[in-house]
């Protein structure tokens, strides 16, 4: 075949990596099937990502290589997606790599017939076989045999794959939750696989897990019980003060390697700093805990300094790579850190971050917190101030020292789910601290994203593309109901209110009874959709959950409708594996938990409303909605405002399950009624 790589004019810096590949990649078209159809060739789909390190990997020992690419070239139609710019065809891919190999990751690597259906894929596969994988080119090898000896058995396997994706893409079993059980059998399945040592789920590797640490924290408050708290502290504590975290510049890594959260996968996500920033928010808000909030500004100023464009909008992802290098950037010589520092900072420095000749990879360290600003102050006989100085200042060394390197690549698409995540997590934080900056880049992130990713109702996944999916919508609906909670200004409501209508329009089957990932557009052989929340928040939970809380603050049965059809729809996943839809049991939550209502009414520009602003946004209140009528704007007419529009003064109303308590008008009383009926901190 004496076809080009035809990636030359993709937008997409993953698909432009590989677009000088000798391999003839295709982007994901029609033209690929019905090329694969005329001439009578399988597809060879690769799935993966800019910053993923086995993508890299196997794209220099595979893909660079002429002998593997002339038999690509000759025997398959080769397709490169980016799984970020495309998640509906990860989704879809992704759920057959792992009932055909096992389990799943990326790269995927995927083989197809001329109608799209899969009958062999895998993940990274050497260039040379080892003791767990054959080498890339025997598995061509096989595939070409098979495919040219026996393509009936091949098609019967695809068959068969498709109805199992079927199956998988459309459960319909709907029975009642067992309500007594679920909270019982969530506790059970965290017990069973918590880490009390460490920290986290599981053993190793480990990651973040955002949602199911958010339920620790809700059982916490139910149980009023401290055990889940220090099990999330735990967690959130392995996670900041080990590698995971990039100590001197911020910013979380994907997940870690090892149990101890010691030696990361060095790529760092926004989605996963978005989340946790949220997180870390709300731990501040129950905890007050000073190294949470310095993490938080940490965490955000990554944000700021090296993951912002010029528009207000967060790039998607940094490289675990750099100099070809899986973190090079990250790692640090002993006696490279003995040169650059003098020897009393170099004497810190070690105790501070665990630093060794040997080193935790490749003889190399990685910095970790191993003892607390008070340890050294302590060993040093110098007060706090003067350690935190000194840190700052070998911090300033050290990453001037590592400006002289290659850095890790940045890319630099712009992903709106993943802005609204940051937006979220940016409202929280606000929410938390009081520190307006955070809220000022929230909306003026979200004021870009309206500028640049929307046009009238419709939102566009990424900048130059006319797609969008279920996770913009719904992520974007939250975060605009979480500006209006954190603002109180109905312009929020209002986005919200259109959006989440848009997502019902675009997204929601009422025949299935649930939320598509995808509009019916879709150019694939099934329609996904999901239950599960592998590494961000289930879309459709998060849709659900949206409708949940308009339905709160306007009443309108439609959206309450579509949460109970949702809740039937997922019950039996949910009432077998709660831990595995994290985010469907914090609906679960919000349905059966104390349910809190707090009414603003009257003078929005009195000390006492921001006081008592500030007093319901700083405290942790799971379940609750607030809401503020304006006196200049009746657009927004609640039915918690219903009698209540006459205030001048401005006036608390604070409601659980539809009682209310006395209308407060003063500080101390409002104080009084949040330690009565909610607890401050739980």
């Amino acid at each position: 075949m004496k076809n080009k790589n035809k990636l030359a004019f993709e937008k997409s810096e993953y698909l432009l990596q590989h677009s000088t590949n000798p391999v003839n990649w295709y982007p994901w078209s029609e033209e690929v099937f019905q090329l694969s159809k005329k001439l009578n060739l399988p597809i060879f789909l690769s799935i993966g990502y800019s910053s993923c390190h086995w993508c890299h990997v196997m794209e220099k020992e595979s893909f660079q290589d002429k002998f593997t690419a002339d038999i690509l070239n000759k025997n398959f139609i080769s397709v490169k997606v980016d799984r970020e710019e495309r998640p509906d065809i990860d989704s879809l891919y992704m759920a057959a790599v792992q009932m055909i190999a096992g389990s799943g990751g990326w790269p995927a690597t995927l083989f197809l017939n001329e109608k799209g259906m899969p009958f062999f894929a895998g993940t990274y596969f050497p260039a040379k076989p080892n003791s767990h994988y054959p080498s890339f080119t025997e598995v061509l090898a096989k595939i070409i045999e098979i495919y040219s000896r026996d393509k009936e058995s091949v098609y019967k396997h695809s068959e068969l794959v498709y109805e199992n994706l079927k199956k998988y893409f459309t459960q319909s079993s709907t029975q009642k939750i067992k309500v007594h059980n679920l909270y019982d059998k969530m506790s059970d399945e965290i017990n069973n696989i918590f880490d009390y040592e460490k920290g986290g789920f599981g053993i190793k590797p480990k990651f973040p897990e955002v949602s199911k640490l958010e339920i620790l924290l809700k059982l916490s408050k139910r149980y009023n019980h401290d055990d889940y708290l220090d099990m999330a502290q735990l967690s959130l504590g392995s996670m900041i003060t080990g590698g995971l975290f990039d100590q001197l510049r911020g910013g979380f890594s994907r997940y870690s390697t090892d149990r101890a959260w010691k030696i990361p996968h060095f790529e760092k996500m926004l989605y996963d700093n978005g989340l946790l920033i949220r997180l870390l928010s709300i731990s501040y808000q129950i905890t007050k805990n000073k190294e949470i909030l310095i993490n938080i500004k940490q965490n955000i100023s990554f944000l700021l300094k090296e993951m912002k464009n010029d528009k207000n909008l967060f790039f998607s992802s940094q490289d675990a790579d750099s100099d070809g290098e899986e973190g090079k950037f990250y790692l640090w010589d002993y006696h490279q850190l003995e040169t650059i520092l003098s020897k009393d900072e170099f004497t810190m420095v070690k105790k501070l971050w665990d630093i060794t000749p040997e080193g935790d990879l490749d003889g190399k360290n990685i910095l970790s917190i191993k003892s607390s600003i008070k340890d050294i102050s302590e060993k040093f006989n110098k007060d706090v101030d003067s350690i935190n100085k000194s840190i700052e200042l070998v911090k300033s060394k050290m990453i001037s020292y590592k400006e002289k390197e290659i850095k890790p690549n940045i890319d630099k698409k712009i992903i709106l789910s993943w802005n609204s995540l940051v937006i979220s997590g940016l409202c929280k934080s606000y929410d938390a601290t009081e520190n307006q900056i955070y809220l000022d880049q929230a909306e003026n992130t979200t004021y870009s994203i309206m500028k640049n990713l929307t046009k009238g109702k419709l939102l566009f996944h990424s900048i130059g593309y006319s797609q969008s999916f279920l996770e913009d919508y719904s992520y974007f609906t939250r975060a605009l109901l979480d500006l209006y909670n954190s603002t109180l200004s109905s312009k929020w409501y209002h986005l919200a209110k259109n959006f989440c209508d848009e997502t019902i329009e675009n997204f929601w089957d009422e025949k299935e009874k649930v939320f598509f990932d995808t509009t019916e557009m879709s150019d694939l052989i099934l329609r996904p959709r999901s239950f599960y929340d592998p590494m961000m928040p289930n879309a459709a939970a998060i849709a659900a959950s949206n409708c949940y809380k308009l339905y709160r603050m306007n009443n309108e049965q439609k959206y309450f409708s579509i949460v109970n059809k949702s809740m039937e729809k997922v019950s039996p996943i949910l009432t077998n594996s709660p831990l595995d839809t994290p985010n469907w049991f914090l609906l679960y939550s919000e349905l059966h938990d104390d349910n809190i209502d707090i009414v603003f009414t009257g003078d929005r520009e009195s000390d006492y409303f921001r006081e008592a602003k500030k007093l319901i946004l700083s405290t942790y209140i799971p379940n609750s909605i607030i809401v503020a009528n304006d006196l200049d704007d009746n657009s927004f007419d609640s039915p918690l405002f219903k009698g209540r529009t006459n205030n001048k003064k401005t006036t608390v109303y604070l409601c659980k399950n539809n009682v209310c308590n006395l209308p407060a008008d003063d500080i101390e009383l409002l104080q009084k009624q949040i330690n009565n009926e909610i607890g401050v901190g739980r």
